[in-house]
C-alpha cells in the first residue's frame, strides 16, 4: 500500500481499534437494519457517559454555536442524537461494503440533480462543497450508484491499520477518492478530474491551523480552508453545495444546491475571503436546520469552546 509523505504509525491501541471495527464489520451486516439501529441508540448514550472528554468537546461547541438559545437539556439531546446518527452511519458503511449491501441499497434519493447536470454541461468540472454532516461517509457510494464521476477528497488516519481498513471499506462500496497526501499528487489528481469534467467533493468545515482564512461561523470567526475558493478561481469550475441529510425514517436525501454565483473582482484576497464565507454560510444553514447531524466533535472555534484545549475563558 502506498504511504503518504508522513510515515503511518501502528500502536497497540490502533491495532486493537482496527480489530474491533473489523469484527463489527463482519457481524453488523448480518443483522436486520432495524436491529443495528437499535444497537446504535443504546451505544450512543453509553459512549457519551464513557467518553467525558469527547462529551465536553461536543457540549462546548454547542455552547459556542447556540449560547442561551438552547438550554442544557436541549444541548445534551443534540449530543446524544449526534452520537446515535454517527454510529448508524458507521453501521451503514459496514452494510454497504459487505455482501449484505442490498439491506441499504436504494435508501437514498437525490434532490437537485438538475443543478449538477447543468454544472457538468459547462465542461469545466464541478467542485462540490460538503461537510461532516449526515452520513457523508457513504456520499461517494450514492453518487457513484447514480452514475456520476464523483471523487471524495479526504485524509486517511495516520494509523496504518485504520487507514488500510477504511480504504478497504471504500473500495468494497465502490467509492472513488483522492487522498490529501502527498499534497502535490493530490493537487495533480484534482486538476486532472477538472480537465475530465468530473466532480471532486471537498469537506470544508474543520479548523484550518495553517493557511486558512477567518470567516464568520455561528457569529464567531473560524479559520477555514481556502482550497475551494482557490480552485474555483483557477479553473472556473462550478462551486456547488451538496449535503446528505438523514430523514426521520433513516433514509437519506442528497440535496444538491445551485452553484454559488460569484464574479471574481480581480482582488485575490477579497475573492478568497468572500467565496470562503459564502460556502461556510451554506454549511451553517444546514447545521442550524439539522443540528444533530453535524459532527460537533470538530474543534471548530479554537480558544472559544470550553471543550477546546486552547480555551482562554
Amino acid at each position: 500500500m502506498a504511504k503518504s509523505h508522513q510515515e503511518k504509525t501502528a500502536t497497540l491501541g490502533d491495532r486493537s481499534q482496527a480489530l474491533v471495527i473489523r469484527a463489527s464489520y463482519r457481524l453488523i451486516p448480518r443483522l436486520a437494519l432495524t436491529t443495528s439501529y437499535a444497537i446504535a441508540r443504546t451505544l450512543s448514550a453509553l459512549l457519551l457517559r464513557l467518553l467525558p472528554r469527547q462529551r465536553k468537546t461536543i457540549l462546548g461547541n454547542l455552547d459556542v454555536a447556540f449560547g442561551t438559545q438552547l438550554d442544557k437539556s436541549q444541548k445534551r439531546e443534540i449530543a446524544r442524537a449526534m452520537a446515535e446518527n454517527m454510529i448508524k452511519g458507521f453501521f451503514e458503511c459496514f452494510y454497504l461494503g459487505s455482501r449484505f449491501h442490498d439491506k441499504v441499497d436504494g435508501r437514498a434519493t437525490i434532490v437537485g440533480r438538475e443543478h449538477l447536470d447543468h454544472a457538468l454541461a459547462r465542461g469545466k468540472g464541478v467542485i462540490a462543497i460538503s461537510a461532516h454532516f449526515g452520513n457523508f461517509t457513504i456520499l461517494a457510494s450514492i453518487m457513484k450508484q447514480a452514475h456520476y464521476p464523483f471523487h471524495m477528497v479526504l485524509r486517511d488516519p495516520q494509523s496504518e491499520p485504520l487507514a488500510r481498513l477504511f480504504q478497504e471499506f471504500r473500495r468494497n462500496s465502490g467509492q472513488q477518492w483522492i487522498n490529501t497526501t502527498p499534497f502535490e499528487q493530490c493537487q495533480r489528481e484534482i486538476l486532472n478530474c477538472m480537465r475530465r469534467n468530473e466532480i471532486i467533493c471537498l469537506i470544508t468545515d474543520e479548523h484550518k491551523r495553517h493557511g486558512g482564512v477567518a470567516v464568520d461561523f455561528f457569529g464567531h470567526p473560524a479559520s477555514t480552508a481556502i482550497g475551494p475558493a482557490l480552485l474555483f478561481l483557477r479553473t472556473g469550475a462550478a462551486l456547488l453545495p451538496l449535503f446528505m441529510v438523514r430523514q426521520e425514517d433513516d433514509t437519506h436525501t442528497v440535496i444538491i444546491e445551485p452553484p454559488l454565483e460569484y464574479t471574481p473582482t480581480g482582488n485575490r484576497t477579497v475573492d478568497i475571503r468572500t467565496l470562503t464565507s459564502m460556502f461556510t454560510k451554506r454549511i451553517e444553514h444546514y447545521v442550524r436546520q439539522y443540528p444533530d447531524q453535524w459532527l460537533w466533535l470538530n474543534r471548530r472555534w479554537k480558544g472559544l469552546s470550553r471543550g477546546d484545549k486552547h480555551y482562554r475563558g
